[in-house]
This record gives structure tokens, C-alpha cells and sequence, in this order.
């Protein structure tokens, strides 16, 4: 480890980080640019690097894009990644409200302290959190994702039905694209360039960014300020040491849910903060605040998605198994350096583990320390005029959708996802359950599929697995546990028939006693 250590603070790996980082941030805050794309462009460069320098710049791209996704989020309502979606929520609250400071103060404190807490795990518990993982079939993926869309459907959404219309709405633009089993074309609408699916990027930029850029734009025309960005607040930062002190179980939760989901592999960055967020809302006594600049709710987001970053990475060291897209591409660096991770890597290479640990652990610190330093930095994009603003996000929003496979087809389904947010905008459908469904439509549908073929049709083998039945046991919790309370404090608070009778009698009483007092006071 000590060998680790000093591969680590060597001047070629702390440029390597720094640069990593720096990259990582631009690919995070511009929408469109993926941390996997990041990662994978930047793959060749480290085939020319020592193994070391070149793995801890990947890491650094990895963890500074994810937080990075918070800095548009927060400022512009822009989700740099999907990661960022339920950062949006609270953090544009508070610009709104005129404190954007502390909003990306606090999102760099929770990505620096989720990112050391999944660092931390990644040193001490990697191979027996690794071998937990291993025991994740297509079954308990399948009750994994249907816990994660129940919990959306309970919590996040102020209507269980219209969550549930999202969910649906989600599912069905999943299935878009060939069957997997069969090969025929599914609601592709005659478009052959749909035969792979939607892509996601495009479908979320027209969500997100599209929307947002004409939104600014009729605020350009009608000249008013943008919305909570006429000043810059001059107040504090980031939290203070009490607010910290309150959030310290919701820090412990939300890195334990990032880290945990993180090591299980598929399920990357964009799931574990809808999870978190519900978890930390269902925790909470200040439940109302949530989605109105709660900074509790801005943690639990920012905590989870970057300790899954962590957390993704164990499987990919220990076993070669990679838990997320950017891990997989990571694993290619890795093998192009002629690197198998598995075991052996730590027996054959201890050097390069402790470099890349300690590398890890470093990228956190400096994202938490820099975070906080150059906020007034990242909240000088407010002062730019409306116009310009809207221009870049529709210029940024194109040239994203367009860099997804360099298809111009995608530019129109940005548009036509861009349609579909305002329609849902109208019908009061919440976008968090569409975009979840979305995102986990694909692996649902592949892992129903597997374990279906693997029982023969056997409906229960999602009953029979454990693991699998206590993810269906806690979605069903969620789901249920609104309504009896609803149906509870309803039974409680509703009179009986003999209270209702004794509250007509003694109204009665009062009202002739009224009568009697009126008739014997004096006339005027």
C-alpha cells in the first residue's frame, strides 16, 4: 500500500488527476456529454501513459462528470447527466430563491463525502461486497428495478395515478425498437432508424434542456430577469456545521444506497438518487419541502450518485465485472493496458491498486474542496442575459443530440421529446417516473426475459429467490403504506354516528341558548 501511496502523489499521477478532473467537470456541466463519453474519448490517450497516471485521469473524468451534472442543474434547471435529474429538483428551488451559492456548496460537500464514504468501502470491503454481488440473478434484477419504479410512483409524484401514467408512458418508450426474442419492429412508427431503440441522451436533452431553452427564450421576449438570477447571493456557502450535524443518518443512508446499488452491476449513477431522494423523503419530518429548495433532499441526491461511482468500481476490480456503462469502458482501459482485473490484479499488482485507491480518494477530496472554493465561479453563468443563455442551451442541446452516434434523426427525437414534456406538462404527469422507466425499461425487459427462459415461464422463480422477494416485499411496502395511512388518519379523524348526534344536540343547545340570550337582550 505504501508503494501505492507514493505512485500516487508521483507529479505525472497529481497531473493526471488534476487534468482528469478538469475534463470531467466540462463533460458533467455541458448537457449531452456523458461521463461515458468522456471516459471513452479519453481511452486512447492513456494507452501512450503508465498504467497508473492513465487510470487515476479516467477516474477523475468518472467522478468529476457526475458531480459536475449538479452545476447546470442547479443554475440553469439543466441536468448535466440524468444523474442530476433529482438535484434539479431542489437545487434550482434555491437559486430561485436567490441562493445559488449555497446550492452547489452543498452539492460539492455531499459528492465529496458520498465519493470518500464509497472510496473508503472500496479499500476495506471490495471482495466481500463483490461476492454479494455476485449473487444478483436475472430475478432480483427484475425486482430491483420494480422496486425502484414503485418507490417513484409512491413518493415522488404528488398523484399515485398520474406517477403510475408516467411509469407507463416511460415503459412503453422502452419498448421502442426490435424485440429482443422475436426481431420484429415495435412502435418504431415506420422509422427504420429506430430499430436499436431510442437513445436516451437525445430523449432527455428534449425533455431537459429544450424545454428550458424556450422557457428562456419567452423570458427574453417578454424582457423580464431570469427567474431567482437577477443577483447573486453574497450569504454562506455551504451548510453549517449544525445543518451537517442534522443531515449525518441521511448522509449515512444516501451513501450506503449509492454505494450498495453502485456494486450491483447495471444498475449505474442514474437510478441510485431517485432511490435515495425517496428514501430521504420517506425519512424525513420535513417531508413538505422537498421539491422547494430542501437542502436535506439536495444531499440525499448528491450523496448517493457519486458514492455509486465507488461503488461501481468493485465489481469491476475484483471480479471484471463492470456495475455501470462508464465502468465497462473503464474495463476496456484497463485491458488495453494489458490489465485483468479479478483477484489476481491485486495479488499481481498491489502498486497499481493502491495508486488507483488512493488516486480515487484524492479526485473526492479535491472535488469537495474545489467545489467549494470556486462556487462563485460556476454561479457567474447566472449573470449572462436570458438570450444568450437560451441560445447556448438550444445550440448544446443540438450538438448533443447530433454527437449520439452522428445521427441527425436523433435531433428530431429530441424535438419530439421536447413535445412530449409539454403535453405531459399540461396533463400535470410527472417527468421523474417517465425518465426512470425509461432509463430502466431496457434492463427490465432483458432481465424478465432471461429469467423467464432460464424457469421455463415459471412466474414464481420471483418469489422463490430471497433476495428477489424482499425487493418485491419493500416495493409493495412503499406502494401500500401512503394509502392505509391516508385510510388510517381518515377513521381517526371522521366522527362516528353517535358523536356526530351528540354534536347535533348540543349544537341544538348553543342555538337555543343563543335565541334565549338574543330575545332578552335589550333593543337599541
Amino acid at each position: 500500500m505504501l508503494e501505492g501511496l507514493q505512485l500516487a502523489f508521483e507529479p505525472a499521477s497529481l497531473i493526471a488527476l488534476v487534468t482528469g478532473l478538469a475534463l470531467g467537470l466540462v463533460f458533467g456541466a455541458i448537457p449531452g456529454l456523458t461521463a461515458t463519453l468522456g471516459v471513452a474519448l479519453l481511452v486512447p490517450i492513456t494507452f501512450i501513459m503508465e498504467p497508473a497516471p492513465g487510470m487515476i485521469m479516467l477516474l477523475g473524468v468518472y467522478a468529476g462528470s457526475i458531480y459536475a451534472g449538479s452545476i447546470t442543474a442547479i443554475l440553469l434547471r439543466i441536468p448535466g447527466t440524468p444523474a442530476s435529474i433529482p438535484t434539479m429538483w431542489d437545487g434550482y428551488a434555491l437559486t430561485e430563491q436567490g441562493k445559488p451559492r449555497l446550492a452547489l456548496g452543498t452539492a460539492a460537500v455531499a459528492s465529496g463525502i458520498g465519493g470518500l464514504f464509497s472510496g473508503l468501502v472500496l479499500i476495506f470491503l471490495s471482495p466481500l461486497l463483490a461476492d454479494v454481488a455476485l449473487k444478483f440473478g436475472p430475478a432480483e434484477y427484475v425486482a430491483i428495478v420494480l422496486f425502484g419504479l414503485l418507490v417513484v410512483t409512491a413518493v415522488l409524484g404528488g398523484s399515485m395515478v398520474r406517477s403510475a401514467a408516467g411509469v407507463f408512458i416511460g415503459l412503453s418508450l422502452a419498448l421502442v425498437g426490435l424485440d429482443p426474442l422475436e426481431g420484429f419492429a415495435r412502435l418504431d412508427g415506420g422509422f427504420y432508424e429506430l430499430g436499436g431503440g431510442l437513445e436516451v441522451v437525445p430523449v432527455l436533452l428534449g425533455i431537459f434542456c429544450l424545454t428550458e431553452a424556450i422557457r428562456m427564450a419567452a423570458k427574453a421576449k417578454d424582457d423580464s430577469p431570469a427567474t431567482g438570477t437577477a443577483q447573486l447571493d453574497e450569504g454562506r456557502r455551504t451548510p453549517t456545521a449544525k445543518e451537517l450535524l442534522k443531515n449525518k443518518w441521511n448522509f449515512a443512508r444516501s451513501s450506503l444506497i449509492g454505494t450498495g446499488l453502485g456494486i450491483i452491476p447495471a444498475v449505474g449513477p442514474e437510478t441510485t438518487p431517485f432511490v435515495s431522494y425517496a428514501a430521504a423523503k420517506r425519512a424525513s419530518k420535513e417531508r413538505e419541502k422537498y421539491g422547494r429548495g430542501s437542502i436535506e433532499a439536495l444531499i440525499s441526491a448528491e450523496t448517493s450518485n457519486n458514492a455509486n461511482v465507488g461503488g461501481s468500481l468493485i465489481p469491476l476490480l475484483t471480479l471484471g465485472i463492470p456495475g455501470s456503462a462508464v465502468a465497462a469502458v473503464f474495463l476496456g482501459a484497463l485491458t488495453l493496458q494489458g490489465l485483468r482485473p479479478g483477484p489476481l490484479l491485486f495479488a499481481e499488482q498491489p502498486a497499481l491498486i493502491g495508486a488507483l485507491f488512493t488516486g480515487f480518494l484524492l479526485i473526492n477530496a479535491l472535488m469537495l474542496v474545489g467545489g467549494v472554493l470556486f462556487v462563485r465561479q460556476f454561479a457567474i453563468v447566472l449573470r449572462l442575459p436570458v438570450a444568450v443563455l437560451a441560445t447556448l442551451v438550444a445550440l448544446f442541446s443540438i450538438l448533443g443530440a447530433f454527437a449520439v452516434g452522428n445521427n441527425v434523426f436523433n435531433i428530431w427525437v429530441m424535438f419530439a421529446a421536447g413535445a412530449l414534456a409539454f403535453v405531459l406538462q399540461v396533463a400535470r404527469i410527472p417527468i421523474a417516473p417517465v425518465v426512470l422507466a425509461l432509463i430502466l425499461g431496457p434492463l427490465l425487459e432483458t432481465n424478465l426475459t432471461k429469467a423467464l427462459t432460464i424457469s421455463r415461464g415459471d412466474w414464481a422463480v420471483f418469489v422463490t429467490s430471497p433476495l428477489a422477494l424482499v425487493f418485491l416485499i419493500l416495493g409493495a411496502l412503499f406502494l401500500t403504506l401512503p394509502v392505509v395511512k391516508r385510510v388510517v388518519r381518515r377513521s381517526w379523524t371522521t366522527p362516528g354516528p353517535e358523536a356526530n348526534a351528540d354534536q347535533d344536540a348540543t349544537g341544538r343547545a348553543d342555538a337555543r341558548q343563543n335565541d334565549g340570550e338574543e330575545r332578552r337582550a335589550p333593543r337599541p
